[in-house]
């Protein structure tokens, strides 16, 4: 069996490679059971590099390593200033956050928060998935406060997706990677308490 520290550098890895994997299909039609899924590159990808999903992610995964707690202010102001520096030379940023953080420019998490509700309001939607593809450093600092992890996943997908549809996927998301870990059982149920 592995290790608790294995399943959780699992985690990041994984999330790495299957990004990396699955670049190139991005926006693509399923590929079907007899067609190939190879880490070829394509489009602006080169083999074996992943998307904005990942690079979002390691920036919450290296304010996270300082010990910071993810739902203060402070945390989430340095996420937001990574996720602007990354995005000015960024090869791809999903539409809803690129919104979000040119409009914000990465001032703060309350500017960013802002610029999600002008997106929503001016477009009448901001779901997506962009907010849920980033969220197993959220997990992965919380894996002994399950309350705290469930606000701050909220807190995190906020600051670029203003619909709490998003939050919600956020937030079972993080139930079942920190299930995961702790137990090595996958079940993508075991967050639906979590959600109103």
């Amino acid at each position: 069996m592995s290790s608790k520290n294995d399943r959780i550098e699992g985690v990041l890895l994984g999330t790495a490679a299957g990004d990396a994997l699955g670049a190139p299909y991005e926006f693509q039609p399923p590929r079907g059971p007899k067609l190939p899924v190879e880490m070829a590159g394509g489009g602006p990808w080169e083999p074996g590099e992943w998307t904005d999903d990942t690079a979002m992610a390691i920036a919450i995964a290296e304010v996270a390593a300082t010990g910071a707690d993810l739902r203060s202010d402070d945390a989430q102001d340095a996420i937001v200033a990574r996720w602007h520096q990354w995005s000015q030379g960024a090869k791809d940023v999903g539409i809803q956050t690129r919104s979000v953080l040119s409009r914000s420019r990465g001032a703060s998490a309350a500017a960013a928060r802002a610029a999600a509700v002008e997106v929503h309001e001016r477009t009448g939607r901001s779901g997506g998935n962009g907010s849920l593809m980033r969220t197993a450093p959220v997990a992965l600092a919380y894996l002994d406060d399950e309350e705290a992890m469930i606000a701050a996943a909220r807190a995190i997908s906020s600051l670029t997706h203003f619909d709490p549809e998003a939050g919600d996927a956020g937030v079972l998301w993080c139930c079942a990677i920190r299930h995961a870990v702790l137990t090595t059982e996958l079940d993508v149920r075991i967050g639906l308490p979590h959600i109103d």
